[in-house]
């Protein structure tokens, strides 16, 4: 059986009105500031739309956001966010990233909002959704941070959840991927920018075992690996960013396609980079494909692209 999975990531909804003075209040006044000055130049409505018909019109099985749907992380930006995620008709996969939590808030006002749209039920409680053979499995590593700081992190409590839903999902013979908005491979961004418990994330997704993670936040197109692991990590562009000379950073999304081989001994997963060109068309960037041993040790996966 073959999955057509959707992944996008940091799609930065334009800002449909200003926030109130309250909730300029902390870091989200610097996050309008860089807003106005320089992101809303970047993040454009026409690419984002360009995405979502791509998407629609190549119908996957479900759908996997990796984060930053918003600017500010304001209530109405998350409800805004939310009337959005509903016009996919496949099924979805949701969490949230660092723009979605700039301040500390109640979750239910915040990210919470998009728990009937494939989103997050609690902080702290990884989100799963089952397409046939696959497993979709997502945690938050968006955590309120300092100015001037973009970093993430996982805690304990969700890694722990984590390890036994990839165990569980493995012994019941399913693909795992694993969704995150930070990516977890040091040098893909600053330190000031990384995920923080990169180690324990990377030490419980190799001893679960995983088959593949997807990951925003670095606004770029990427193909590595999960450090000592033959697991492919995916990074993807903004679904929002303008077109431009470097296609890797602009508008896009990766159009996965996992297939169980014949033998019913492991998994063949394509990943197609679908970028928006300078003349406003969708086009495919690459195509890398990646052979996974079905719930084995991961380190005896094969990796090729």
């Amino acid at each position: 059986m073959s999955v057509t999975l959707a992944h996008l990531s940091d799609p930065h909804l334009p800002l449909e009105a200003l926030p109130s003075f309250r909730e300029l209040l902390g870091k989200r006044a610097l996050s309008l500031l860089s807003w106005h000055a320089n992101r809303r130049y970047i993040h454009q409505r026409a690419p984002l739309e360009m995405v979502v018909r791509d998407i629609e019109a190549c119908h996957p099985d479900a759908v996997a956001v990796t984060g930053d749907l918003t600017n500010l992380g304001t209530n109405r930006e998350c409800r805004a966010a939310r009337k959005w995620l509903g016009r996919f008709s496949a099924p979805r996969a949701v969490i949230p990233g660092n723009h979605d939590a700039l301040v500390r808030t109640r979750w239910e006002s915040g990210p919470g909002v998009w728990k009937s749209e494939g989103g997050m039920a609690a902080a702290d409680a990884p989100v799963m959704l089952t397409v046939g053979d696959v497993a979709l499995i997502g945690v938050s590593s968006a955590v309120p941070t300092l100015p001037f700081f973009a970093a993430g992190w996982v805690g304990e409590r969700q890694l722990v959840q984590l390890g036994t839903m990839l165990r569980d999902a493995g012994q019941r013979g399913l693909c795992r991927v694993v969704m995150i908005h930070h990516p977890p491979r040091l040098g893909m961004v600053s330190w000031r920018k990384g995920l923080w418990d990169i180690d324990r994330f990377g030490e419980v997704v190799r001893a679960a075992g995983a088959e593949m993670i997807l990951h925003g936040h670095s606004h770029d197109g990427t193909v590595t690996r999960l450090a000592d692991s033959s697991i492919p990590v995916i990074g993807v562009s903004s679904a929002s960013h303008r077109p431009c000379r470097h296609m890797n950073r602009a508008a896009g999304w990766n159009r996965i396609t996992i297939d169980r081989n014949v033998a019913r001994t492991g998994w063949t997963l394509s990943v197609e980079e679908r970028r928006l060109s300078r003349d406003y068309c969708m086009r495919t960037l690459r195509t890398h494909e990646f052979v996974r041993p079905m719930q084995g040790s991961e380190a005896i996966g094969a990796y090729a692209s």
